[in-house]
């Protein structure tokens, strides 16, 4: 705890650090940055605006602003593009692994069902790279920008309806940055140039030589059409206007980057570091701020309000002449300063894990500069591998070590005069455990067990290592990524926090740092209301305390052990049916026997 607070005050962000003290057993929280804005998008009376891993809301009446997350049944992380259409009104989020959201919202903006749709994601034939760099919803279809085409989505029965990726010169593939529709016709910024296609029904789209190369003034980077004119932004020379056949300027600028987005207003043009808003008349408005660093994206809403999604300052908005941050009450958050290379263990020694570049293995030294390498061979160390990539100390004072072919441990004592050293390597369905795998990280839970980060998702084992105890992967869990690059366990709340490579996310444990007495034992939720699928935690416990839970009649339904000083309960009794109505005891007892607690728990059917 005392090394994350030093390290958000170190980068000036402790009011925007977001600790969970209210999350759930067994429940999950972000840590991302909200400050990369790159999206923004109106959806009814509210503004969502995605940054690099993040996604957020804002009621744009009372300011209230909810996060999104997978906790709340998003399919992935990190959001490339994203559109809102009115008539389903549905959210379609596209992620650059490939998976496509359908968020389906009520008339409160809130939300009503949210459908995965794999349809870039399980497709082999489609290149590595899915990010889809732009969406429209056209007469009731979905068009995504992407590197290989155009992909047109029938998002109500969810089905392509067609692919338009061999669009250029001689039928080759070409990348598409942005769309637009006008004068029946559509205009698409690829790779080649600008190039644009009939609308008609009797036209085959996907046939290239039915795509036409459109002359621009230079380099097209986006194009947008409002009240059948076209306009388009040109790097480095401004905006132009299509008319009588010409190319009109309507605006000089150096601008490198535009975002163009039409309204019944206008057009908002969003530039290197400005935003234009344009009426029907093509007369200008514009818009700076201190605050606009490198601005991405922006709306101009119909009650007349601009937001900007900036990629160093999140969502800004104007409220009268000056624009403010409106971010999540969250920054950007990393495991810094990680404490898993060198350790001390109990005899004062110090144990560090060598670089490859230095031959790899265990360094183990102590205070009269006595050492020893430990290493692959036998006898001296018997290392699966000689990539150590993390170490740990468990609460036996044995050493644990995470390699890239496993995980083993160290007994610690007389490490240094031993005649022969070899690992323990725990054994785990009949063989070495994570033997061919690459084990990146540990962490060390007050109760003795294991967690373990591999590039393949999170594992929790037992005390040695013998028993799987839970395991995450991206798939099933709000885990941002299956690449686990850091581990770190705070034991007073019992939270383990996980970095990745796609932002940092943090797990509440049922496990904590033990107490002295039972003077400040706390059941949560307590009551227990109808509906709620979490975990019971009792907190506040002694190591290794007996907890059984009975009826007020004495019959005992459920009886464990605390992790450290938490126990937890699913609510479900030895036959693993729900408990039902009613109020039950909570009986406590030290693993000797001599402090005892007793209390009640209420569950609500």
């Amino acid at each position: 705890m005392k090394r994350l607070v030093l390290f958000v005050l170190l980068c000036g962000a402790l009011s925007r650090m977001s600790l969970g003290q209210n999350v759930a057993l067994g429940q999950w929280e972000t840590h991302f940055s909200y400050l990369s804005g790159k999206h923004v998008v109106q959806v009814n009376d509210h503004i969502f605006c995605a940054s690099h891993n993040g996604l957020f809301s804002i009621n744009t009446a009372d300011k209230q602003i909810k996060t999104w997350s997978k906790s709340d049944g998003l399919t992935s992380t990190g959001i490339s593009s994203m559109a809102f259409d009115h008539e389903q009104n549905l959210l379609l989020l596209a992620y650059r692994d490939g998976n496509v959201d359908l968020v389906y919202l009520d008339q409160s903006t809130q939300k009503e069902e949210i459908i995965n749709w794999p349809v870039f994601s399980q497709n082999p034939d489609l290149p590595d790279n899915k990010d889809i760099k732009r969406i429209i919803f056209h007469k009731n279809l979905a068009y995504l920008c992407t590197g290989f085409g155009i992909v047109v989505l029938d998002t109500k029965n969810q089905q392509v309806d067609e692919t338009y990726r061999y669009i250029g010169t001689n039928g080759t593939q070409v990348s598409v940055s942005d769309i637009a529709f006008a004068s029946d016709s559509l205009f698409a910024v690829t790779s080649q140039g600008m190039l644009a296609t009939s609308m008609s029904p009797a036209v085959n789209r996907q046939y290239f030589a039915n795509w036409k190369t459109i002359v621009t003034p230079a380099k097209a980077v986006a194009v947008a059409a409002n009240a059948s004119q076209l306009y388009i932004g040109c790097a480095g020379k401004g905006l132009y206007l299509k008319e009588n056949g010409n190319w009109k300027s309507v605006l000089s600028s150096g601008s490198q980057t535009y975002f163009i987005s039409a309204s019944e207003s206008g057009l908002t043009v969003t530039l290197d570091d400005r935003v234009i808003l344009f009426d029907k008349k093509n007369e200008a408005e514009t818009f700076t701020s201190p605050l606009f660093k490198s601005p991405k994206e922006a709306v101009y809403t119909n009650s007349e309000q601009l937001w900007v999604a900036d990629a160093q300052n999140g969502l800004l908005h104007h409220e009268g002449q000056a624009f403010r941050s409106f971010t999540p009450l969250q920054a950007d958050t990393t495991i810094a300063n990680k404490k898993d290379s060198v350790i001390t263990d109990l005899n004062g020694v110090t144990w560090t894990r060598l670089p490859d570049y230095l031959g790899g293995g265990i360094l183990v030294k102590n205070a009269q500069n006595q050492q020893r390498i430990l290493s692959t061979n036998l006898g001296n160390g018997s290392l699966p591998s000689s990539i150590i990539n993390s170490l740990a100390i468990d609460a036996d004072g044995y050493i644990w070590f995470a390699s890239d072919k496993g995980v083993g441990y160290f007994v610690a004592d007389d490490i240094l005069n031993a005649a022969r050293v070899d690992a323990v390597l725990p054994i785990y369905g009949q063989r070495r455990l994570f033997a061919n795998e690459k084990c990146t990280a540990l962490a060390i839970e007050p109760g003795n067990r294991k967690w373990i980060g591999t590039r393949n998702g999170l594992y929790l084992f037992n005390a040695d290592g013998t028993e799987l105890v839970q395991k995450f992967t991206a798939a099933d869990s709000p885990l941002s990524s299956d690449a686990i690059t850091a581990l770190e366990f705070e034991s007073e709340r019992g939270v383990l926090f996980v970095d990745t490579p796609n932002g940092m996310v943090s797990y509440r444990s049922d496990a904590t740092t033990s107490a002295e007495n039972f003077s400040n034992v706390k059941i949560f939720p307590n009551p227990v209301h109808p509906g709620y699928g979490g975990t019971i935690g009792i907190t506040g416990l002694m190591r290794e305390s007996v907890v059984k839970i009975t009826e007020l009649s004495g019959r005992l339904i459920y009886e464990t052990k605390s992790q450290g000083g938490t126990a937890s309960w699913n609510l479900n009794d030895y036959t693993g049916k729900r408990a039902k109505g009613g109020i039950y005891m909570v009986l406590v007892v030290t693993a000797e026997g001599n402090e005892k607690f007793a209390g009640k728990l209420a569950v609500i059917d």
